[in-house]
């Protein structure tokens, strides 16, 4: 009986969702799982940039999503309450957490919501990239105020790997070059060029527009105009400035208007 049986996971990795003080695993191939796991980042990600309503996916989108091979990623579509040691998760705590006892769609419920064991080398891969690009956002955008010039990324990193600081394996670098300024603060002098910059938006436009600009900057002031267009007033790193109004041009078609307030 597989629920008397511990099982052996070789290769593959667990998929977990918590709920309701209730626990459900499914065994998963790590690197279609890594896979999948990037592509539904990427997919949300588009639709916050595209200013779409709702930028988390579906359970039926999963479900029907021809990229989200779910017979591939997972090596089958039991449900576990403890994986490791076989035991089944029975059908009424399916049926009271996912209103449903068929496997396939807690699955897609666990790439939505769960969390997994990522294997070593998977872990350390992204951990890499992701301070690489921290580093190179610092490097870019930082300054020693004390002599007003760059810091070379060879300091940053050196400054990192003192602190013992850790990269969050889920956040975006951007999310996370704050905090990690803060920190590296303590040991060297360090600031963030940042500029204010104006910016107005015409009406058909300001969603995608809005949501452009909040993954770029701090909105301290905004205000729509009677003619429906967004006019806003945003603190961000300098470095960005360039980046920002290139990707707001594109959306406008060049009838954004901005101008630096404080640089």
């Amino acid at each position: 009986m597989i629920d008397r049986a511990r099982i052996n996971l070789g290769e593959n990795i667990i998929g977990r969702i918590e709920k309701n003080g209730r626990v459900f695993e499914m065994l998963m191939d790590p690197d279609k799982a890594w896979n999948i796991n990037k592509y539904i980042r990427e997919e949300i990600n588009n639709r916050l940039k595209e200013g779409k309503g709702k930028s988390r996916l579906t359970i039926k989108e999963v479900l029907n999503d021809p990229n989200i091979p779910l017979e591939l990623i997972f090596q089958s579509f039991i449900v576990f309450e403890d994986l490791k040691r076989g035991k089944k998760a029975t059908d009424g705590d399916m049926e009271a957490i996912f209103e449903t006892t068929d496997g396939k769609k807690v699955a897609a419920h666990i790439l939505l919501e769960g969390e997994f064991n990522w294997t070593k080398t998977q872990r350390e891969e992204e951990i890499e990239k992701k301070l690489k690009k921290i580093i190179n956002i610092i490097s870019k955008n930082a300054i020693n105020p004390q002599n007003k010039k760059p810091h070379p990324p060879e300091r940053i990193e050196k400054a990192i790997e003192e602190l013992s600081i850790k990269i969050n394996l889920i956040k975006s670098p951007e999310e996370q070059v704050d905090d990690i300024v803060k920190k590296i603060r303590t040991i060297i002098p360090i600031k963030m060029e940042q500029i204010e910059m104006a910016i107005k938006i015409p009406t058909s436009y300001t969603a995608k527009g809005y949501n452009i600009v909040a993954q770029y900057a701090q909105i301290k002031k905004e205000e729509w105009q009677s003619d429906g267009s967004w006019v806003s007033i945003i603190n961000m790193p300098a470095g960005f400035q360039m980046e920002l109004i290139d990707k707001l041009n594109k959306l406008t078609h060049g009838r954004v208007q901005t101008k630096i307030v404080k640089s």
